[in-house]
């Protein structure tokens, strides 16, 4: 099972591709909720659950979760109607990719077994024949991106830690304009960064929000 706390620095993260059960991609189920007896035509008694009880979830997503393992769907939301007797609509969550997602554990642990036992994976990304590791920067600004209000507890406590950088780090900016540069922090406001790089041999200082930077080994580090 996955720890209590999750620091940024100790996740690891992987694309899977889950088994598509129908046509549309992931689908969702209901679970929990409260139950009520009833009695079915021929008498027997019977159970249903009652109705506007219950959680709503991705199916892969819940297995994944139910078998230890960090989740992360990414969302988007769109306009349904509510039903096919109303023109109501209402904002419904639906998955950014048909049937994509990224499964995450503590570095350090091999869960690899674990995840292709269960009837729910049918790969994961790679190169060579080798997974691929997703960098956490990335998995983050997707978190932040299209987490739709849903993300599990442990992925909002991952992603609060991968937000703090302190002043003397060695960050690499992942996108815009200075994509690829290395550059050292001065100091952190909230979501944003004030960072100083080499420009024509002078030192520059900017502002970058924290979503645009990642990490560096310390091998990485070349100012």
């Amino acid at each position: 099972m996955l720890m209590g706390k999750i620091e940024a620095q100790e996740m690891q993260w992987f694309a899977c591709r889950v088994k598509r059960k129908q046509v549309g991609g992931i689908r969702t189920v209901t679970v929990g909720g409260e139950f009520e007896s009833y009695r079915d035509r021929a008498g027997r008694v019977r159970k249903r659950r009652v109705d506007g009880t219950g959680d709503r979830v991705f199916l892969p997503e819940h297995l994944l979760r139910r078998a230890g393992f960090e989740v992360f769907l990414p969302v988007k939301k769109v306009l349904r109607r509510k039903n096919r007797f109303s023109p109501e609509k209402v904002l419904v969550s639906q998955p950014l990719l048909v049937d994509w997602m990224f499964v995450g554990w503590p570095v350090g642990e091999s869960r690899w077994p674990d995840l292709m036992e269960l009837d729910v994976v049918t790969g994961v990304m790679g190169t060579g024949g080798r997974p691929v590791e997703i960098p956490p920067a990335r998995v983050m600004r997707l978190m932040r991106q299209w987490g739709g209000g849903q993300l599990s507890p442990e992925c909002h406590r991952y992603l609060k830690a991968g937000c703090e950088f302190a002043a003397g780090d060695t960050v690499r900016v992942v996108t815009g304009p200075l994509a690829g540069v290395n550059v050292r922090v001065i100091d952190v406001t909230g979501p944003t960064v004030k960072a100083a790089l080499d420009i024509l041999g002078g030192e520059v200082v900017t502002e970058i929000r924290s979503d645009m930077l990642e990490a560096l080994r310390s091998s990485d580090v070349k100012l």
